[in-house]
């Protein structure tokens, strides 16, 4: 049997038994931190119990307390303990809750007259601690689980998504749902992108300010003040800095105390294992910030290609090929021996009406022909401009009638048409169809003396060489 010390919820070997069993089976840290500080409330006669979580900087947050309304009453200095020299300086029993690499935290409890067997005491808190690595353990394989479905979507959406606030709001749910938090704000190259219920901007801005001072780049924070209930890790690619994730939660791990405003920096609001899992998060979020400005990078890459290439190819004044790839392509239709007619025009009498209306009206005309004549070819027909007022179309596999159709709807669709100025403008226009043996100046020369002899022919008609 027992020593009869032992106080009366524990008073034989069967009850320390079911409590060994009762800590064996607790489904949560904090159900396991509870129903431990709450057996140690009975070994030791009804003495407090204080839980402190050991953070990464050495500093100690107030993870529990039992029973809290007596220990606020009667024991308020064990509430406000913020590091290990506090711990040491008082009067606490104290035992270690052991991690896997390192001391988790410290529980303890003033000194008792009537205790129960030290090694009992001890007992319980070693089997706390395995119970607590192996939840550890366990939740982090879950929560595994959850950010490597997360992070499958999240790879999925890169290029879908068009920015930061874009991935927050896809993602930003799940995150917080993940970790049970209420908020979640990412500070990257000076900006601030916030999601849920977060501390306002300008306090954001301040901590932001804080943690880059404290250089803990490589370091998980939990967060005083203002921000008191956030978590903060930081983000990096390659060992490059990059900026913050940040999580908010409204409660603390002891929802009792959040009104005692003398306590706020003593509370904890995370548990160890959830302040462990929040850096692969963060290396999600950076891996995808990262991506998505490489894919914004190459889109806009992209653009400037086509757009370079379009000036490169395009007459600038009318929008239409320019007269060095009207040229190429005229060279690789050759190449392909793909059978085409060749239109070559110009305007009749342009020359006055520069000289009547200026070069303003003149450019104008020159792009409304442009635009006239584009919307009254096939769709795989092609429109050129190869200098001042003249034009050259390639029509693909048309023979002879059916080029002369096309090219006297021009002559039409011109003369008919109302310009901005009173004089009725007309075209006019030589044709040729390729030849066996043609090169692309032998063309070019024939289409234009068929324009020169549609002019000398009365203009506004057309003249097939």
């Amino acid at each position: 049997m027992m020593s009869g010390t032992l106080s009366s919820s524990v008073q034989n070997l069967d009850n320390l038994c079911q409590k060994l069993a009762l800590l064996c089976g607790s489904a949560t840290p904090l159900e396991l931190l509870e129903l431990l500080a709450k057996t140690l409330h009975a070994l030791t006669q009804g003495q407090p119990v204080v839980l402190y979580r050991r953070l990464s900087t050495g500093n100690l947050r107030l993870a529990y307390c039992y029973p809290l309304e007596s220990t606020l009453a009667s024991h308020h200095e064990l509430l406000a303990i913020r590091c290990y020299e506090d711990l040491a300086t008082s009067d606490l029993q104290l035992y270690e809750l052991e991690g896997e690499h390192e001391v988790w935290g410290y529980i303890g409890h003033p000194p008792a007259v009537h205790a129960g067997p030290g090694k009992w005491i001890q007992l319980l808190v070693d089997i706390a601690s395995q119970r607590l690595r192996l939840l550890k353990a366990e939740r982090i394989a879950a929560r595994h689980s959850g950010l490597k479905s997360r992070r499958r979507l999240l790879s999925r959406d890169i290029k879908r998504l068009t920015s930061i606030d874009d991935i927050l709001q896809h993602h930003g749910t799940s995150w917080c749902n993940i970790f049970q938090a209420e908020g979640i704000a990412l500070a990257y190259q000076g900006d601030l992108h916030c999601f849920g219920d977060c501390p306002t901007k300008h306090q954001l801005f301040h901590q932001l300010q804080q943690l880059n001072q404290q250089n803990t780049l490589d370091e998980i924070t939990e967060l005083n003040g203002s921000c008191q209930g956030g978590l903060a890790a930081p983000l990096s690619v390659a060992n490059a800095p990059l900026g913050w994730l940040l999580l908010f939660r409204q409660q603390p791990l002891l929802p009792a105390l959040v009104a005692n405003t003398t306590l706020q920096d003593a509370l904890s609001y995370w548990m160890p294992l959830e302040a462990s899992m929040i850096i692969d998060v963060a290396d999600d979020i950076a891996v995808a910030i990262t991506a998505h400005e490489v894919v914004h990078l190459n889109r806009q890459l992209t653009k400037t290609n086509q757009r370079l290439e379009g000036l490169a190819h395009t007459d600038p004044l009318t929008k239409c090929w320019n007269r060095y790839y009207t040229e190429l392509v005229m060279e690789d239709l050759i190449h392909s021996s793909i059978s085409f007619a060749m239109l070559m025009f110009d305007i009749d009498d342009f020359k006055k009406i520069n000289d009547t209306y200026g070069h303003a009206i003149g450019d104008d005309i020159l792009c409304d022909i442009a635009q006239l004549v584009q919307e009254t070819l096939r769709a795989d027909d092609h429109l050129g401009r190869w200098g001042g007022e003249e034009f050259v179309v390639i029509s693909k596999e048309l023979d002879q009638d059916a080029s002369l159709k096309l090219a006297n709807r021009l002559c039409r669709c011109v003369e008919q048409h109302t310009f901005s100025i009173a004089e009725q403008l007309t075209v006019s226009i030589g044709l040729t169809l390729l030849k066996p043996g043609d090169q692309p100046r032998q063309l070019f020369e024939r289409a234009d003396q068929g324009m020169y002899l549609a002019k000398m022919a009365g203009k506004n008609q057309v003249f097939v060489c």
